[in-house]
């Protein structure tokens, strides 16, 4: 009976509309939903008409960064953030970077967020990143729109404090108001967070922490987050929150920020199954703390632009999750031990202007899944050909970018160099190396950087 009567209605819907039977029945958005979407494009500011296609007698799940359910036709997500251009290392001319850089502002949408949006109720992914919205406060009414599981404000340009109506939507997966100077956000207390249990990701990178010294105790509570965001965020001292545990935080950014003690905050190491860790830029001074080493399901590790003045750590090298690792711009002393073969999941190695000295060790050549290795500004005083040699095991293979400018490194290029098949980028410049630049015949000629 309950399959005879699966089928009268397959037949029915089949009579209603014949495309139902090769699944593309046409659904179109709802009625006051299209208004309000009218409604909310009045208040923005569009420099280059990128929302031509919202007019009034269209239909709004064909409307740019529109989408709709296939099945009830509601409006589900909201896409307009706007794409900034990449980074001025990927243009060969600084001139082309600044014309990047005006397209990209006279794209933004700007003006002001209408209340209309609290009319999708079914709304439940809204972007605005990368826009400049002037200032202007993120609206208090956001706090309402219940069905939001994710919501982008990064670089929108808001500014003044952060609505506590924002720890209402319950539902959030995912909050990003960070923006690094394109928000000009703070906060005086986190307490609202307290309200998101379901959160994952969230992303403060550039708000004024400065005041929140709850922010321990409450990420603590959220115990769904996997990652947190806080570069930039004028943390200085944060009180360290007993019994805390973090254990469902796999990633972890506090580059940048002003920490009062020259010291990594203990509360860091509270964090033992991290899968990354970004403590750049924050002149943390003395030996690199023995309390990562406990981190060891760790696969991206910056610590670079500090003030660490140790040697590399033993035990560092065994970690062997990493992929990631930068050391760039320490005053880290010392060789570089054999035992970095144990790092065998690398794929980047930056030890750049460091102290290091002494021979870079042929158990290198393997670590076979290397694809960048930048040794530069160190005192290595060893023949090219050496370390060259000592990279012709499988790392030869995939190395793409060798970077060892000002290192020391003296001798004569050798036609061993052609046999790293994958390399886009050679960096030797400021050493005493002589000889022709050896080219591999399965590559196409790659970016070098030898003595001027």
């Amino acid at each position: 009976a309950v399959t005879l009567t699966l089928f009268l209605v397959f037949l029915t819907l089949a009579a209603i509309d014949p495309k139902f039977c090769y699944g593309i029945s046409e659904v179109h958005c709802i009625q006051s939903e299209q208004q309000a979407l009218l409604r909310f494009k009045t208040d923005l500011s569009d420099p280059l008409n990128r929302l031509a296609s919202w007019a009034g007698d269209g239909d709004c799940c064909q409307w740019e960064g529109v989408v709709c359910n296939n099945v009830t036709g509601h409006v589900q997500e909201l896409n307009l953030r706007s794409f900034p251009p990449p980074l001025l290392e990927y243009f060969s001319i600084e001139a082309q970077y600044e014309a990047a850089i005006q397209s990209y502002a006279q794209s933004m949408f700007g003006g002001k967020i209408n209340p209309s949006l609290l009319d999708l109720k079914h709304l439940f992914y809204l972007d605005l990143s990368y826009n400049n919205f002037g200032q202007i406060p993120i609206p208090e009414f956001l706090g309402s729109m219940k069905s939001l599981r994710y919501l982008n404000l990064f670089g929108a340009g808001f500014g003044e404090l952060i609505p506590p109506q924002i720890g209402n939507l319950s539902n959030l997966h995912y909050l990003n108001l960070g923006g690094f100077g394109y928000n000009f956000l703070s906060v005086n207390n986190l307490q609202w967070l307290s309200s998101l249990p379901l959160l994952q990701v969230l992303d403060l990178s550039g708000v004024d922490l400065s005041k929140a010294s709850d922010l321990l105790q409450v990420t603590n509570k959220i115990t769904s987050l996997s990652e947190l965001w806080l570069s930039h965020c004028s943390l200085g001292s944060i009180p360290p929150t007993p019994n805390s545990n973090f254990s469902s935080v796999a990633t972890l950014d506090l580059s940048f920020n002003s920490f009062e003690n020259s010291l990594i905050p203990s509360w860091v190491f509270g964090y033992q199954n991290l899968v990354a860790l970004n403590l750049s830029a924050n002149g943390f001074q003395g030996p690199i703390p023995v309390g990562l080493q406990n981190m060891t399901f760790l696969k991206h590790l910056d610590l670079s632009f500090n003030n660490f003045n140790s040697s590399i750590p033993n035990w560092l090298y065994s970690f062997s999750h990493l992929e990631f690792l930068n050391l760039r711009k320490n005053l880290l002393q010392g060789t570089i031990s054999s035992s970095i073969r144990n790092l065998t999941s690398a794929i980047s190695i930056d030890f750049t202007s460091n102290q290091l000295d002494g021979k870079v060790p042929r158990s290198l050549g393997n670590v076979c899944n290397l694809r960048e290795l930048r040794l530069s500004d160190n005192k290595l005083s060893q023949e090219v050909s050496e370390i060259v040699e000592g990279l012709l095991r499988c790392v030869s293979y995939g190395l793409e970018v060798l970077e060892m400018y000002d290192a020391q490194l003296s001798g004569h290029l050798t036609e061993e160099l052609g046999q790293f098949q994958n390399l886009t980028k050679l960096s030797l410049e400021g050493n005493s190396i002589w000889g022709p630049i050896p080219i591999s015949k399965t590559s196409s000629p790659y970016e070098t950087h030898l003595n001027k």
